[in-house]
């Protein structure tokens, strides 16, 4: 007979039992969610534009909204509309009935998209949740960071309704629901508003229900929905980190406690607890919930088989530990998810741990590739070899002196270059990029998880592949002396780096050399008479020698110099960010170069170290062990001549392949919308001169089928240009250290940046302070831009399309629109919409129109995407020869080649978006903690920091030095003074500016100590000024408690920071005078 193990849980005080019996009414009354919509119907659907795809945006924990791809407005989702899906997750929704809709609380002038997207292009999809994305954290007319706080909107009722009503809804709901009344609520009170939200209505009785990509009758309504059915889920929300509680099954909804006995989710353990008097109180079952960290995500009960059975019996045990749970599914009957604990998270205080939280933190997961995935790869690069065919239906580029330049310790190599002289005056460059899509058919399971990895992710210690190694660092790999795959970009150009021609297709070659970009600028610098000094370092194949490497790189840095000088005349924005490079303590140097006087362990010298370095930040003795894979050392990223060579080639191929692609599009775009137009409708000398006579051309039913499964879509990556609120703002922050920025263009940026640089060096200040000046105005800059985005062009016009047929836009009636569809060639709404979407795909960094990623599809999905799709644009595509034989057996796996759906390619292009934010700033934060971790092995650092923001308590500090950028409480950053106060600068004619400023006094004793500072304690032993891009010395330290860094303020030495005393300005005036009394004589 199994003894049921006696669960013990901790007294609940007062307040933990009221909140239980809060939650307790709340959820008894609790009610089914509703069923999924099956996947085809939901297809179907969305097809007919009935329903709405899109990315679930969280702004509190019983509210969302996802962005209406018609206008870019929202359409909210409030409570069980949410229907059990997460934050990020990819959704279908429903429309309500416009009578469910919500209504400003405000009829003046409400701030709505529809106001601004004006446009037939409106951005698609979640879009909106990047480009309204600031990754600046601080903001500096405030007293708080911002950090995860959400701000709800203003409310201000002008109805003739009864005002209270609504304010009192917005007070009692924390969602935020009640801000906005719903259509039936207000009509109920103010009758009259009807004709004003819905013009042309007569009674309420008229209101109909509507397609989402109908125009929004008035701008004051706001669309409401439902999730019926979750397309996507986002990982990040599924694998989560927290802390446990052990609950009562009592406090659970009857409709779920009813189900118990079906399985094991629903089945509690049973046990007892400590009742309010601390005697055991028999209940029939307890349940164990996972809190998680995160917000906006609710509790997750847990499988109670994946809970250990010492924490049954000893629930004091999970007290203060932090775990990690994946969350399963959902039922429809339960409120809660469910879900499964997957483990402890280890000590913060050591690197893996808290990589793995980072990792964890931005929805990144580390698992192994599966048999599945691995299926059609060989098992070895010696098991396969390119077919014949392959090499038949390729152009041939082995006899060419193929080169590769990489960081010395990249494995995936995806691109490498040749060149040819022709003429004198023209040249032959060949960019050749690793051909991925004929390992990774559509619809695989390989291509399934790279497309769910999205790229590559580079920490400070391990690399995460987009791809299995077998791929990435051999068969795609482009090592030399080995045949590969690749796909090309061949230029014409001139001496000057002008494009003649270009030819696309895919190739063979067989790369000679494979250079590091040290090598690269040695060869560069070398004279050809000392190249034999470099024949023991660079490995060349033969034919080939290193003089006709060194031709080569040559030629193509000639190119690369003019191209680039030319793309910044253009109006270029080149911003640097510093980026560093670790040096790790290898396994083998664990002991050996670091021994232990105490023989403790690395986890022992750890936490001895921890348990010296105190909060206030004193220096610690180094410890002499620390563990293999733990810093000694980092530098910062270098960019010279040849990394420059590189980027500029990379650029012109992806700028080449978007021009390629996009012209495909519209011409594409012409030929259906003639085939959309009215059978019935006489031709035109327009329209037949628009698509030419029908012996050139098909007819319309076999057009129609060739554009439907010929085209694999169009992914284009667009950089919009900031906002013109951060744009005033960073106008703001600069002019009070008087600089003027000119923000029109991102080269007007550069120039007036440049031009203030060259200032500071004209006017003798020290080179140090100008870097760090300049650095920190690149990243000041950098944070006000928006994130550039992939998306699908076929999607954009296709809305915009469908918009102008449902007669949003005023301007394109319908007879623009039989126009449109009779003379694509000839009317004027067609070059609306076409001039339209190149200024919607304009890249503000780069100032071009067009731009793509292309050359690397071993670390970047995208990159895979545009592959496919300019191959089947020159068909060429795989899909039309068979798979190479890997193995005897033949392939279960899915070789579906159906052409992306535009709308899947938009969710496709949406998803990469948030992945590539997310691997960004997970590799920044890697980098952060190795910082970190070398700091803790240095005990104190001592740094320049210049000043980013200041508010009424809180500093903003950059480290030029490595890139780090650190929020401070001002009274923590400033202990080591005497007493601060805030204050405001004055202009040149002494009156005071809006520009904020921190007073620091100093007295000597608080200065360094020791013999050696006794210069700087005098110097600084006086009144310093803190403001905005003020250069100041700091100490870094690091938390015993994490990897966190901590800054305080050091006096200064720097004239520029330091207030005279009044003994020092009278002595000025004494000096002032005799001087003058001295001229006088």
């Amino acid at each position: 007979m199994r003894v049921e193990p006696v669960v013990r849980l901790r007294f609940l005080t007062h307040q933990r039992w009221l909140v239980s019996i809060a939650r307790f009414k709340s959820t008894r009354s609790f009610r089914s969610y509703d069923s999924y919509w099956p996947r085809p119907f939901i297809n179907r659907m969305l097809n007919t534009d009935l329903l709405v795809e899109g990315r679930l945006c969280y702004t509190s924990e019983n509210s969302a909204y996802v962005i209406n791809p018609s206008d870019g407005n929202r359409i909210l989702l409030f409570a069980k509309a949410l229907n059990r899906a997460l934050p990020n997750d990819i959704v279908a929704v429903k429309l309500n009935k416009p009578e469910q809709w919500r209504v400003r609380a405000f009829l003046e002038d409400p701030e709505d998209r529809c106001n601004r997207n004006t446009s037939l292009i409106v951005p698609a999809e979640a879009e909106e949740e990047f480009l309204d994305e600031s990754d600046d954290d601080f903001d500096p007319s405030s007293s708080t960071l911002k950090g995860n706080l959400t701000t709800k909107p203003h409310f201000q009722l002008t109805m003739e309704s009864n005002p209270g009503r609504w304010n009192s809804a917005a007070a009692t709901n924390g969602g935020g629901e009640g801000l906005y009344p719903t259509v039936r609520e207000v009509l109920q009170t103010s009758p009259l508003l009807l004709r004003r939200l819905f013009p042309g209505t007569l009674t309420a009785l008229g209101l109909q229900e509507q397609k989402p990509l109908s125009p929004l009758p008035s701008r004051y309504l706001l669309r409401t929905g439902r999730v019926v059915g979750v397309l996507a889920e986002d990982s990040a929300s599924r694998r989560l980190v927290g802390s446990l509680v052990f609950e009562s099954a009592l406090l659970l909804p009857s409709a779920f406690v009813e189900a118990e006995g079906l399985d094991e989710f629903t089945r509690p353990h049973r046990g007892v607890i400590e009742g309010r008097d601390g005697l055991p109180v028999a209940v029939p079952s307890v349940n164990c919930f996972f809190v998680p960290e995160r917000i906006h995500v609710p509790r997750v009960k847990l499988v109670p088989s994946s809970v250990p059975e010492d924490l049954w019996a000893n629930p004091h045990k999970a007290e203060g530990v932090r775990y990690l749970c994946k969350i399963q599914d959902w039922p429809a009957t339960s409120p809660y998810p469910k879900g499964i604990l997957c483990g402890q998270i280890g000590d913060p205080r050591e690197i893996e741990p808290a990589t793995q939280e980072i990792l964890l933190s931005h929805g990144i997961c580390e698992d192994e590739f599966t048999e599945d995935m691995l299926r059609d790869l060989p098992a070895s690069e010696e098991k396969f070899q390119i077919p014949n065919y392959e090499y038949l239906r390729r152009k041939d580029f082995r006899s060419h002196c193929v080169v590769s330049v990489d960081p010395s310790t990249a494995k995936d190599l995806d691109d490498a270059l040749h060149v040819k002289m022709f003429t004198k005056d023209v040249f032959e460059v060949g960019v050749h990029i690793a051909d991925v899509s004929f390992f990774v058919r559509p619809m695989t399971p390989l291509d399934q998880e790279a497309a769910n990895r999205t790229t590559s992710i580079y920490l400070v210690q391990r690399v995460i592949p987009m791809l299995p190694a077998i791929l990435s660092e051999r068969l795609c790999s482009l090592n030399p002396g080995v045949d590969r795959l690749t796909f090309s970009v061949v230029f014409k150009v001139d001496k000057e780096g002008n494009v003649l021609d270009v030819w696309f297709g895919r190739s063979v070659i067989r790369s000679c050399a494979r250079l590091s970009y040290e090598d690269a600028t040695t060869l560069l610098e070398t004279p050809h008479g000392e190249l034999d000094n470099l024949a023991s370092r660079i490995a060349v194949q033969r034919p080939f020698s290193l003089s006709n490497i060194k031709r080569s790189i040559t030629y193509l840095d000639m190119l690369a110099q003019k191209m680039r000088k030319r793309r910044v005349e253009n109006g270029a924005l080149l911003l640097d960010k510093v980026q560093l490079q670790f040096d790790l303590i290898p396994k083998e140097a664990e002991i050996k170069q670091f021994p232990s006087a105490h023989g403790t362990s690395s986890k022992e010298a750890l936490e001895a170290d921890s348990k010296k370095l105190v909060e206030g930040g004193e220096p610690i003795e180094r410890p002499q062990v620390w563990p293999a894979g733990w810093p000694r050392g980092y530098a910062i990223k270098q960019s010279g001549r040849a990394h420059h060579l590189i980027e500029e080639w990379m650029l012109a191929a992806n700028q080449a392949v978007a021009r390629r692609l996009f012209y495909h599009v519209i011409q594409q775009k012409h030929q259906e919308i003639l085939l959309n137009a009215d059978v019935n409708t006489v031709t035109t000398p327009t329209m037949t001169a628009a698509v030419g006579s029908s012996a050139a051309h098909p007819t319309g039913v076999e057009r129609s089928k060739s554009l439907r499964t010929s085209s694999m879509g169009t992914v284009l990556r667009r950089h919009p240009a900031p906002k013109v609120s951060k744009m005033e703002e960073l106008v703001k922050i600069v002019s009070s250290a008087g600089i003027a920025l000119d923000t029109t263009s991102g080269g007007a940026i550069r120039t007036s940046l440049d031009a203030y640089i060259a200032r500071l060096r004209e006017q003798g200040t020290p080179e140090s302070e100008v870097e760090s000046l300049s650095t920190a105005l690149s990243y000041l800059t950098y944070m006000r831009m928006q994130m550039a985005l992939y998306f699908s062009v076929e999607d954009v016009v296709d809305r915009a399309i469908r918009k102008v047929r449902n007669g949003e836009d005023a301007a394109m009636s319908s007879s623009t629109l039989d126009t449109m569809e009779t003379a694509p060639s000839s009317s004027t709404s067609h070059e609306s919409w076409e001039s339209s979407l190149l200024k919607f795909s304009h890249h503000f960094g780069l100032n071009v129109p067009l731009y793509t990623h292309f050359t690397s599809p071993i670390r970047r999905y995208a990159d895979l995407l545009v592959h496919r799709q300019l191959a089947d644009l020159l068909g060429c595509g795989h899909w039309s020869c068979p798979r190479p034989s890997i193995s005897p057996a033949p392939s279960t796996g899915s070789t579906s080649t159906a052409p992306c759906a535009p709308r899947r390619l938009t969710v496709q292009a949406a998803w990469c978006n948030r992945m590539r934010r997310e691997t960004r700033r997970a590799q920044e934060e890697s980098q952060q903690l190795f910082l970190a971790a070398w700091i803790k092995s240095s005990g104190s650092v001592q740094e320049n920091a210049v000043v980013l923001g200041l508010g009424s308590n809180k500093v903003q500090l950059l480290i030029p030095s490595c890139g780090l950028v650190l929020n401070h409480q001002l009274q923590k950053f400033c202990r080591k003074a005497s007493s601060w106060q805030m204050g405001s600068n004055r202009g040149a004619n002494g009156d005071t500016t809006h520009a904020p400023c921190v007073i620091v006094e100093w007295n000597e004793a608080e200065g360094e100590e020791g013999e050696a500072n006794e210069k700087v304690t005098a110097a600084a032993s006086t009144t310093t000024k803190l403001s905005i891009l003020s250069v100041c010395p700091v100490r870094l330290t690091c938390s015993s408690m994490g990897f966190y860094v901590k800054a305080e303020l050091l006096p200064s030495s720097n004239p520029s920071l330091r207030v005279p005393s009044k003994l020092e300005t009278e002595e000025v005036l004494m000096d002032n005078i005799c001087t003058v009394g001295s001229d006088a004589k």
